[in-house]
């Protein structure tokens, strides 16, 4: 495995842990349908900006 790809994988997990914590953080008192639908979001928003950087950087 290439280096740079195992550590842009460690990046993104650990962003990604930090941001779905925030999230239950932020929205501990709401209803749990609150919850899932701001962690969904946040789950689409990060496949798009992946998907995005990988095609351009990859000049598709």
């Amino acid at each position: 495995m290439d280096r740079n790809t195992l550590l842009w994988t460690l990046v993104v997990f650990f962003g990604a842990s930090i941001v779905f914590q925030a999230i239950r953080r932020g929205t501990e008192d709401q209803p749990i349908w609150v919850t899932l639908l701001a962690a969904l979001a946040a789950l689409g928003v990060m496949v798009v900006a992946i998907t995005f950087f990988v095609r351009r950087r990859d000049g598709r």
